[in-house]
């Protein structure tokens, strides 16, 4: 299978958001838990999904995993 490549460093608040998604948090959640508005959060999600290649939240969950953010 192909794996994943990384289009561009995550910044740190990104992998603390793709942390959150690799842990089904939705972008309500991860918004109170982070403090910023989900709108920011929904900023970062499409951030992330560009900057790993991936096509969907659960493509970058599976990453995280990969990864050992979770």
């Amino acid at each position: 299978p192909p794996t994943a490549k990384v289009v561009g460093p995550l910044t740190g608040r990104e992998t603390q958001i793709l942390t959150h998604v690799g842990l089904g948090l939705s972008n309500r959640e991860i918004g109170r838990s982070l403090d910023i508005s989900v709108e920011t959060v929904k900023e970062h999600v499409q951030n992330i999904l560009r900057k790993i290649d991936a096509d969907d939240r659960t493509q970058a969950a599976v990453w995280a995993v990969r990864k050992g953010l979770v």
